[in-house]
Order: structure tokens, then C-alpha cells, then sequence
């Protein structure tokens, strides 16, 4: 079983850090191989861009997006860990589910 974790927080002293890190000892401790994506730490771009679009309706999409896709396709469990700001999840969050799922 694989088990994808979404983060999306640029302090690493938050306790949303201190979830994560607790989130895959817990993983770890059950033999479940976990794949954590920080989206700060991995500079996601997360403006999808009309070209993009444009682009996504001729089936041509960037390879860091496939790549997040087949990430997202393999696994059996799916966390997301975020901070709520202004009742909402982090730009970050958002174009990321954007630009994979637009």
C-alpha cells in the first residue's frame, strides 16, 4: 500500500510540520510506504496558466503534473495537510488541485 501525503505549509516549526512528521512515523511504524509531496519545499508553480489549459484540451499536460498525477493514481491512501486560512486551504493547495485536476 502506498500512501501519498499532500503538505502544503512554508514553516517548519508549524504544527501542521509537527502532523506530518507524526503522520509518517505512524506510516512507517504500520510498513506503508509513504511518498510525502511538500509543495513549498518543491516550489510548485500552482498558477495554471491558459496555455495550460488550452494545452490540457489537446492532451498535452507538463510532465511535473503527470508525474504528480501517476503519484496520485497509485495510492491507496491520500492525506492532505494544511493550515485553514481565511476558511480556506493555502493557495499553494488549491492550484495544486487545480493544475492536477482542471
Amino acid at each position: 500500500m502506498t500512501h501519498l501525503i499532500i503538505y502544503a505549509h512554508p514553516n517548519k516549526q508549524s504544527f501542521n510540520h509537527a502532523i506530518l512528521q507524526r503522520t509518517v512515523k505512524a506510516s512507517n511504524k504500520l510498513g506503508v510506504e509513504t511518498v510525502v509531496r511538500d509543495l513549498y519545499n518543491l516550489n510548485f508553480n500552482p498558477v495554471l496558466s491558459w496555455e495550460e489549459v488550452k494545452a490540457a484540451g489537446q492532451g498535452i499536460i507538463p510532465s511535473e503534473i503527470q508525474f504528480e498525477q501517476q503519484l496520485i493514481t497509485q495510492a491507496k491512501l491520500i492525506t492532505l495537510i494544511y493550515p485553514l486560512w481565511w476558511m480556506g486551504f493555502p493557495a499553494i493547495l488549491k492550484g495544486y488541485l487545480d493544475r492536477l485536476f482542471g
